[in-house]
C-alpha cells in the first residue's frame, strides 16, 4: 500500500455491544478497537458466536454500539439519526450477502436500479448506471433477466453490481462465495479484488474461504467478542486447506 492508501477510512474505538435481559448481561463485543485503511481488503474471521457478525454490522452502520465510537471517513455513526444512517449507508456502503437478497420479480437491471431510486436518481440515470455496472461484472447480456433465470454465480454478480450502484467507498461482503462452486467463487473473488486494487474501493468481508483470505491485505481474528489477533497476509503462508 502507498501512504495515501494507508489513511484510515473506518475507525472502531473501544466499542462494546451489550445485550441485556432480566437476569443476564451478554457482551457481543467488548472494548474492540480497529482501524481499517482506505483501499484495504480486510477479512474478518471467527467462530460462530465470536462477535464477528456484530462487528461487521457496526462497521456497516447496521447496528449501534452500547459504548465506544465508530467513525467512517471521520463521520461518527452513533451520532447519526435513523434517517441520517439510512442515507449514509445508501450513499457510502455497498452490501453483498451470502444469499444474494435479490428481489425475484425484478430484472437484474431493476435490482441494480433500486438503491439508486432510493437516493433520488431518475429512472434514466439509474438505468444508465445499471448498464454500466452490470457490464463491469460481465452481465451486459443478462440485464433483463430475473434472478430465477440466472445461475447462482450470475445472481451474485448482480448483487455485486447492486452494491456498486451508488459508487460506494466501502463494500461489505458477508460470505460472498459460500454458496458458489470453486470456479465461480474464484471469479467473484477476482471481481472484489479488482474493485479494491483498481478502483480504490475498501473491501471488508466476513469469510471462511481460504481463497478469499489469500487476496486480503489483513485478517482480523475475533474471539469472545474481542480482537484476538491481526495478521498481515503478505507475511503468512495461505493455501487451500490450511493457514500458516
Amino acid at each position: 500500500m502507498t501512504e495515501e492508501e494507508k489513511k484510515v477510512l473506518i475507525s472502531v474505538k473501544d466499542v462494546d455491544r451489550v445485550y441485556r435481559s432480566a437476569d443476564e448481561v451478554v457482551y457481543a463485543l467488548r472494548q474492540v478497537s480497529l482501524d481499517i485503511f482506505r483501499q484495504e481488503y480486510l477479512s474478518i474471521m471467527g467462530p460462530s458466536g465470536s462477535g464477528k457478525t456484530t462487528l461487521f454490522n457496526m462497521i456497516g452502520a447496521l447496528d449501534k454500539p452500547s459504548a465506544g465510537e465508530v467513525r467512517v471517513d471521520n463521520v461518527s455513526l452513533p451520532s447519526l439519526t435513523s434517517s441520517e444512517l439510512s442515507y449514509f449507508r445508501g450513499r457510502h456502503i455497498g452490501y453483498i450477502f451470502q444469499t444474494y437478497n435479490l428481489i425475484p420479480y425484478l430484472t437484474a437491471a431493476g435490482n441494480v436500479m433500486l438503491p439508486q431510486t432510493f437516493l433520488g436518481k431518475s429512472d434514466e440515470e439509474a438505468r444508465a448506471r445499471a448498464e454500466e455496472v452490470l457490464g463491469y461484472v460481465g452481465l451486459a447480456e443478462r440485464m433483463d433477466h430475473t434472478p430465477g433465470e440466472l445461475s447462482g454465480g450470475q445472481q451474485q454478480r448482480v448483487a455485486i453490481a447492486r452494491a456498486l450502484a451508488n459508487d460506494p467507498a466501502i463494500i461489505l461482503a458477508d460470505e460472498p462465495t459460500a454458496n458458489l462452486d470453486m470456479k465461480t467463487g474464484e471469479d467473484i473473488i477476482a471481481l472484489l479484488s479488482g474493485l479494491c486494487r483498481d478502483h480504490g474501493v475498501t473491501v471488508v468481508t466476513a469469510t471462511h474461504d481460504h481463497k478469499m483470505l489469500a487476496q486480503s491485505d489483513r485478517i482480523v481474528w475475533i474471539k469472545g467478542g474481542q480482537v484476538d489477533r491481526i495478521q498481515i497476509v503478505s507475511e503468512m503462508d495461505i493455501h487451500v486447506g490450511s493457514i500458516g
